[in-house]
């Protein structure tokens, strides 16, 4: 697969997909993050979604899906491997285990879209705040974010002001410090108080689906 892909450089505020519209490509992000969000039809939307290196922006078109369901835009500058769609639907025709692979990841990425958006309605904006933080850190695996109060108003669903406010407050307790665009979390055990119980299901919930090693060997045939 890797001898069909190539390493690209993708900008902060890329636009990778649009929603209802079909992807030329998928992604395997290395160093970048990626939000899916619910259409961006003005004045509100929200984050449902997000991937770094554990994960594929593109695995239901690779399985045959032609549109994608969300919009996909980078929130952290970074490289990904990009291979050509039909190449990898090719790949999964070809490769039980990376067929089933695609079909586990795509559970995960469904699991988490349903806890992001139950996360929304009933947990408050600091909980959701250090959640995106802690998810941020996992994927980027560094503790500086590029990431302006604006764009964190989009990605959470709320006013600029409420993520001043929910930001202040982290900093205030010396869990994060913000400037210019950039927070430097200081203190994972804060954010890790503060988080609602849907970070841990989604570690659970991942570990739990991509770990098993024994769904991909081949059934033995009878003599």
């Amino acid at each position: 697969m890797l001898s069909q892909a190539k390493l690209v450089e993708l900008d902060e505020a890329a636009p990778l997909a649009r929603a209802g519209q079909a992807l030329t490509h998928a992604y395997f992000p290395t160093d970048c993050l990626i939000s899916l969000l619910t259409h961006r039809v003005q004045p509100r939307c929200f984050e449902v979604g997000q991937l770094g290196y554990e994960g594929v922006l593109g695995a239901g078109s690779a399985l045959g899906v032609s549109a994608c369901a969300f919009d996909a835009v980078v929130i952290g500058a970074g490289r990904a491997w990009q291979i050509d769609l039909q190449r990898l639907r090719a790949l999964c025709q070809a490769s039980r285990t990376l067929s089933l692979l695609m079909t586990r990841f795509l559970y995960f990425e469904l699991s988490q879209m349903g806890a992001l958006a139950a996360c929304a309605h009933f947990h408050s904006l600091e909980q959701r705040l250090a959640r995106f933080l802690l998810m941020s850190l996992d994927r980027l695996r560094v503790p500086d974010l590029k990431m302006t109060h604006e764009a964190l108003s989009l990605i959470l669903g709320v006013r600029r002001a409420s993520v001043t406010l929910a930001a202040g407050a982290f900093q205030q307790r010396g869990w994060i410090q913000y400037s210019r665009g950039h927070m430097l979390v200081l203190n994972r055990a804060g954010l890790l108080s503060t988080v609602c119980a849907c970070y841990g299901q989604d570690l659970s919930t991942y570990e739990q689906v991509m770990q098993d090693v024994d769904w991909v060997k081949p059934p033995r045939t009878r003599r």
